[in-house]
């Protein structure tokens, strides 16, 4: 276990993870303890049962919540509703202004929330805060990605024209703010581009840290998850809306959709090695 720091200097924050019925206990059991076991602890776990879970899963749940020091609250939802519902009922429940994002299935490096901490303590400005994740399959010192984004805000906007500017796992968001622009997107995809969308479009400030966060899991559908016709219709209906929230322009829409029609025609196998080998290369 961590040595817990001295965290009166941070502001208090919660954790947010969904979990629903397919994910695996051990995964979960992970995901959970590099949360625990951060140098500066958060003050509150919120999870969500994205439906019913099952035996395996909730003695995972219960274990932690009886090892956790601090609050471990759960929300039941009585179907899988998707993580943009179950989030925005997380919500909720959240007792801190600040909440981080953890995904049930990856693993938050050790100093995580310091160095976010850190970073909102000496800017007051920050809104959302996330940083660069590493990719790994089966176990985490497998690395088969890495999800490089920009660091500061003005670039930022620009990047999100095109791709999402953030790795959701990763991020950090001021919960009083997120409730100004209407709260959680209750999105089934792409959630996490849209939540980013919203602040960016009122001007509250997004950062990324450079240093990696967080070890994401890629399991085998991730790369079917990200093409098909519901996914593209999806994409391209956003895209028209955030230009309209003064994100992105003519140009941008266009070449973005042409990438994903093509990203969602071609075959599974060929869209896993144009994410590995291109848009998210590991570099030497």
């Amino acid at each position: 276990m961590a040595s817990k720091k001295d965290i009166s200097k941070y502001p208090k924050f919660s954790v947010l993870m969904s979990v629903y019925e397919k994910e695996d206990p051990d995964n979960l059991d992970q995901a959970l303890l590099s949360i625990e076991n951060q140098t500066v602890v958060p003050n509150e776990i919120v999870l969500v049962e994205d439906g019913p879970v099952g035996r395996e899963l909730n003695s995972i749940v219960e274990k932690h919540r009886q090892k956790f020091s601090n609050t471990f609250k759960t929300v039941k939802l009585t179907k899988n509703r998707g993580r943009g519902v179950a989030s925005r009922t997380g919500l909720t429940i959240v007792s801190n202004n600040w909440v981080a994002r953890a995904d049930s299935d990856d693993i938050s490096k050790r100093n995580r929330f310091e160095l976010q901490l850190k970073a909102i303590s000496q800017d007051p400005s920050i809104k959302m805060i996330g940083g660069q994740i590493q990719e790994f399959s089966d176990n985490m010192y497998n690395i088969v990605g890495k999800r490089s984004v920009p660091t500061n805000f003005e670039t930022i906007k620009k990047y999100a024209k095109y791709r999402s500017p953030i790795n959701n796992p990763s991020i950090m968001f001021q919960k009083e703010t997120l409730i100004k622009i209407g709260g959680y997107p209750l999105l089934n995809v792409m959630e996490d581009y849209d939540l980013c969308i919203k602040f960016l479009a009122a001007n509250f400030k997004v950062v990324n840290l450079p240093e990696i966060l967080v070890n994401m899991r890629v399991d085998k559908n991730l790369y079917s998850r990200r093409g098909g016709l519901n996914y593209l219709l999806q994409y391209i209906k956003l895209k028209i809306r955030w230009r309209r929230l003064g994100i992105g322009d003519v140009q941008s829409v266009i070449v973005s959709c042409i990438s994903m029609i093509v990203s969602s025609i071609i075959p599974t196998a060929l869209r896993k090695v144009i994410y590995q080998r291109v848009l998210h290369r590991i570099s030497n």
